[in-house]
């Protein structure tokens, strides 16, 4: 009897094991994948140029859709740096493999691509989807839904707009890092950082798509001359179609009116009775949205404060350590920045692009105005062109510099 008993508890210890010695029965070694780390979108320059990997031309009617260029991003093994002391890598040595396929979906492309490759492409290490401002107004929809249906790629890559063709960010070769997506992810970041940008990584862009009272926006990149990279505004849409895209300095005025705490950018200002100009930088940030029904519409009502430093002053001989003259900066200040805050918000309205989430703070703070004239995001979108909004601007100087005068 208790060799029996003994016999039953190995059996039921077996059994809890056993299942956990299978762990690794699909696993994959590192050297056998193709880790893609970056991924461009443009429309197709040669449309005539079709494979035959997912479909043969003469039994498939031709979509009416227009091609598109996909370009991979590929980590070469044992080329990536690893320490600043290493090579970049030059030639045949560099760190990535840039490679680039066509087709009419998002799938299509990198089924043709892979027909190329002798590894299996994996996304687990995707940081940036870039894709052309051509694309991005003709939709991003089909782009959308290939990603979200991916468990391999994580919500917090990021998806940017290029202001030319997105293919030459993949090509990019900056000075200050060796692997160019890298680079551009490290720029995403450290700008979020130095108040340059809101955090906008890919599942944010995905929610506000998803919301019914906002609208998404993507950053918008440049290359320049030497192959450095600007942010160049925001790229916002309506719907899963990008619309236009703001100034840099609007990014300030953006970031204003949603609340980001951290400050960054510079402005000028021109100093009380004279022609001469002094820098102020924004340190910080606080903004107060207030909601209410008036004569049956909402009304949107914004109390803002932005507390900065004086960082330059172009007269040498002007005097600004009196109260009096720093209140009159201030106000000078918060002027300028109310009428470019309306500005942003009428420019946002003729373009039916809440990309500021009013409409969620209306759904929100008014449920039964928005479920009784409201329930569907392409009726915000007309309502939003209506909205009435009033804005307040607070500056405070907090700093003047270590000298005073």
């Amino acid at each position: 009897m208790p060799n029996s008993w003994f016999q039953i508890k190995l059996f039921i210890l077996f059994s809890i094991f056993i299942p956990l010695l299978t762990g690794c029965w699909d696993r994959m070694e590192i050297e056998e994948r193709a880790v893609v780390l970056g991924i461009s979108v443009d429309e197709a320059v040669d449309k005539q140029d079709e494979s035959e990997v997912t479909h043969i031309k003469s039994a498939f009617p031709k979509p009416p859709r227009s091609m598109i260029q996909v370009t991979v991003q590929i980590a070469v093994p044992g080329r990536i740096p690893l320490g600043p002391g290493e090579s970049s890598g030059t030639g045949k040595n560099k760190p990535v493999w840039v490679l680039s396929a066509k087709g009419y979906t998002i799938d299509d492309a990198l089924m043709v691509l892979q027909q190329q490759l002798g590894e299996r492409m994996f996304f687990g290490h995707l940081r940036i989807i870039v894709i052309s401002e051509k694309i991005a107004r003709s939709g991003v929809q089909n782009l959308n839904d290939y990603l979200r249906r991916s468990p391999e790629v994580r919500r917090l890559a990021w998806m940017v707009v290029s202001k030319g063709a997105a293919a030459d960010l993949m090509k990019a070769a900056p000075q200050l890092e060796r692997v160019p997506s890298l680079y551009l992810l490290a720029m995403m970041d450290n700008a979020i950082r130095m108040g340059k940008l809101p955090n906008d990584f890919l599942g944010i862009f995905w929610s506000a798509d998803s919301s019914r009272g906002k609208e998404p926006f993507l950053p918008y990149i440049e290359i320049k001359k030497e192959e450095n990279l600007e942010i160049s505004g925001l790229a916002y849409f309506r719907g899963d179609k990008m619309i236009g895209a703001t100034k840099p300095l609007e990014i300030g005025l953006f970031m204003a009116v949603t609340g980001v705490k951290t400050g960054g950018y510079n402005v000028y200002e021109y100093l009380p009775n004279s022609f001469d100009t002094i820098m102020f930088k924004t340190t910080s940030r606080k903004s107060r949205t207030k909601v209410s029904i008036k004569n049956g519409r909402p009304h949107i009502n914004l109390n803002l404060r932005v507390e900065g430093d004086i960082e330059e002053k172009s007269n040498e001989l002007f005097k600004i350590k009196e109260h009096k003259t720093i209140l009159q900066i201030q106000d000078d200040i918060s002027k300028g920045s109310e009428k470019g805050i309306i500005e942003l918000i009428e420019k946002m309205q003729r373009a039916g692009s809440d990309i500021f989430g009013f409409g969620e703070y209306v759904r929100a703070k008014e449920p039964e105005y928005w479920n009784r004239e409201i329930k569907t995001e392409e009726k915000w979108q007309e309502e939003f062109k209506n909205l009435t909004v009033d804005v307040k601007m607070e500056i405070r100087i907090r700093r003047v510099g270590m000298k005073a005068t």
